[in-house]
């Protein structure tokens, strides 16, 4: 399932218009009543209470310790969301880290997580869907000083307005047109997104008239 993160044009409360990042174009995204809406509000590593369940984005570093690039804290209706230690994408030298928080410091955090295969340190891949299954692994990551740290909170599309920033989810819906199961609302945009141009004849009729 695509995951994009495009900038609000406008909504009319059932169908978003968005223009993605890098594309000139606009595309209309529909919201389902089954849709989940999250929004992100910023917090410090120490608001992030034994037990949580995180997502973040690790590298390695040259030392062999893993740092992270951001901390994401989830709701309880996400729990077990993504859940593993895998490349967040194939390839890629950054890693995504989803578990419960088992012990913390003033710059580190420690991870529980199911995994696919392995055990321990070794435990790596995204939990398979049964919860009976898979491995059962532990992870330690820094997170320096000026690291992203967001909680994630259900919000109400009230709040989807043009400039927002949203990054979402895109499947086809029962009728073949683009719908999201699910969004959340990252900031908003500055500048605002620009308003279309008028018409050709409308600027004329707002000029004022020449004298001969």
């Amino acid at each position: 399932m695509p995951r994009i993160k495009a900038t609000v044009v406008a909504f009319d409360g059932a169908v978003i218009t968005v223009k993605p990042d890098g594309e000139k174009d606009t595309m209309k995204i529909g919201i389902r009543p089954a849709t989940q809406i999250m929004k992100q509000d910023v917090k410090a590593l120490a608001d992030i209470p034994a037990g949580a369940f995180i997502g973040a984005t690790v590298t390695k570093t040259l030392l062999g310790h893993y740092s992270a690039q951001e901390v994401h804290v989830f709701p309880e209706s996400l729990r077990g969301s993504g859940e593993g230690f895998y490349p967040a994408s194939p390839g890629s030298d950054h890693f995504i880290l989803d578990g419960a928080v088992t012990a913390a410091t003033s710059n580190a955090l420690t991870v529980k997580f199911r995994g696919a295969g392995g055990e321990g340190s070794n435990c790596t891949g995204r939990a398979p869907a049964d919860p009976l299954k898979g491995c059962q692994g532990s992870a330690t990551f820094n997170v320096d000083t000026g690291t992203p740290v967001i909680a994630l909170s259900p919000a109400d599309k009230a709040l989807i307005k043009p400039g927002a920033v949203l990054a979402m989810s895109i499947m086809a819906g029962p009728d073949g047109k683009p719908v999201t199961p699910g969004l959340t609302i990252q900031t908003v945009a500055t500048p605002p997104v620009p308003l279309p141009p008028a018409p050709a004849d409308a600027k004329q009729i707002s000029q004022s008239p020449k004298k001969p």
